[in-house]
């Protein structure tokens, strides 16, 4: 389970930074794997402040914040990283890592916006075209997305899971991937996967990582899982983070999704193979992998049932893709 936050571990990290009188206000509703707060100084100037549980290594923090900031740079919607008196990127309590950032006034998305919908595309398209300028070795860590494992190691993938949850009665969970697996391979051979536009991914593209005022994007948050990759993988995740109906709906809404691909073809046109491989990207954005769940299982969650519903939610996804692909594939 992850260590209580005090009022003592917060004041220590807030003294740490060239702020008049800061306090910590409230909790910040955030990601379930790291915590969050909003803080106040004495001029009135509002912040967030985020401890760092999910990727606690400070190189990997340090190179997330690196990359924030070169974004913040180039203009795109994104808080500013505050640096501590000595200069750097980030605190320490002494156990984790701290980083403040600007607190970016805004609302999360919604759903029954569809000026939302097409301006989270715009905004991912212009995501990928500008970050390819940011030229930052990438420091990887075993819990983030590796889709590309899928073809070159996925029977180990699938064999580790198969050990996590060996007396779960996970068997048809199990056989479902090697399926899944099996088409993959057939349909898409690696050297046609490769052959796809890639560049820096954001991997958590979704609408409570991000605060709009109206139909604008004002800013765009969590680079935990960030890394180099197909661009289609933050497509596939992100049609259906803003196409679905609503938060736990499996259901995309037609519209909505071939909104947001026109709004995103219109930045940067998508090319024939990334549409045919759109179907993949959706589910693969959901395929369950040992690390993950480990992590999960060491923060207290029900780890099984979190494998059933990705496993679930990739069966329900293809079968919607399948439902859009007249729609969506051929335009």
């Amino acid at each position: 389970m992850p260590a209580t936050v005090t009022d003592q571990s917060i004041a220590s990290v807030l003294a740490q930074y060239p702020l008049p009188h800061a306090c910590a206000v409230s909790p910040i509703e955030a990601s379930k794997l790291n915590d969050s707060f909003l803080v106040e100084d004495a001029t009135g100037n509002r912040y967030l402040l985020r401890r760092y549980r999910r990727n606690p290594e400070q190189a990997r923090v340090r190179f997330q914040l690196r990359f924030q900031r070169e974004l913040h740079a180039r203009g795109f919607p994104t808080s500013e990283v505050i640096a501590t008196a000595s200069g750097d990127p980030f605190a320490s309590d002494g156990r984790t890592s701290w980083a403040l950032f600007t607190f970016v006034e805004g609302d999360e998305y919604d759903f029954s916006r569809m000026g939302q919908v097409a301006e989270a595309g715009r905004r991912l398209a212009e995501f990928h075209t500008l970050t390819k300028s940011i030229d930052l070795e990438e420091v990887d860590i075993e819990i983030n997305p590796h889709p590309r494992r899928w073809w070159t190691e996925g029977e180990d993938e699938i064999a580790a899971l198969e050990r996590m949850f060996a007396t779960d009665g996970v068997e048809e969970e199990v056989a479902y991937l090697r399926r899944w697996r099996a088409l993959l391979l057939e349909q898409w051979p690696l050297s046609r996967r490769d052959a796809l536009p890639a560049g820096w991914v954001h991997s958590d593209f979704h609408g409570r990582n991000m605060v709009f005022v109206g139909d604008e994007l004002r800013g765009l948050f969590d680079f935990d899982p960030l890394h180099r990759e197909l661009w289609m993988e933050d497509i596939g995740h992100a049609l259906f983070m803003f196409g679905r109906e609503f938060r736990g709906s499996t259901h995309i809404r037609s519209d909505a999704a071939r909104l947001f691909l026109d709004e995103y073809h219109r930045e940067r046109p998508l090319a024939s193979d990334e549409r045919d491989f759109l179907p993949v990207a959706v589910a693969l954005a959901w395929v369950p992998s040992a690390a993950y769940h480990e992590l999960l299982r060491r923060d207290g969650e029900n780890t099984l049932a979190y494998f059933r519903h990705y496993v679930q939610l990739m069966r329900d996804l293809r079968a919607e893709m399948e439902r859009l692909a007249p729609l969506l594939i051929e335009a």
